[in-house]
């Protein structure tokens, strides 16, 4: 009976803890992570003090962090409201952009890969955007063609933006930012 429980015991401690290494390693960790409005990022990613549960996670991908010198990634899954982003909603993406040798927006599957979009465009960088009198941004994110910059989406299902940020002196404090300095996600309305 002793034999029996032991075996037990045995394969539900060992059942558990690949359980749980695998969750501490399917998607990005919490650790790490910091929160500014709608963005999410993870500065120490590509830094010498990276975490060893980000560090599992990047080998499990195709994730290349950037270097701690080299800049900051922010990631927005969902929108200034808190709502998870649809491709059946159009969205406007206001504001500016922390200082900045230069930046990429890109528009990705949950898992970062890009989507085949139309014009085979996913993307835009500091130089193709046009911005208004202030210099502010406001690119116009939907499935259907917008005029202005716009970013193409999915016609359907969850997705998110990807901002990074090239040669900022941020990367480094990241954790003190504040939402105004980031672009503003707002849902527009949705099909």
């Amino acid at each position: 009976m002793r034999g029996i429980t032991l075996a037990y015991v045995i394969a539900l401690g060992a059942g558990l803890g690949f359980a749980s290494a695998q969750y501490a390693v399917a998607g990005r960790p919490l650790l790490g992570m910091t929160q500014i409005g709608a963005w999410t990022s993870w500065p120490r990613s590509g830094s010498r003090d990276i975490d060893p549960y980000m560090r599992a996670y990047l080998v499990r991908g195709v994730h290349l962090p950037l270097g701690a010198g080299e800049g900051l990634e922010l990631i927005a899954d969902r929108d200034a409201s808190g709502v998870g982003l649809d491709g059946r909603c159009r969205y406007l993406i206001t504001g500016t952009t922390p200082t900045t040798r230069g930046w990429t927006l890109s528009v990705t599957d949950l898992d970062g890969h890009a989507f085949r979009l139309p014009l085979e465009r996913s993307g835009f960088s500091d130089a193709e955007v046009v911005r208004d009198e202030q210099g502010d941004l406001r690119i116009a994110a939907a499935a259907t063609p917008e005029a202005g910059n716009w970013l193409p989406l999915p016609s359907g299902g969850r997705f998110q933006f990807r901002l990074r940020l090239y040669d900022t002196p941020i990367s480094s404090h990241a954790n003190e930012m504040r939402p105004e300095i980031l672009p503003r996600i707002n849902r527009v309305d949705c099909r």
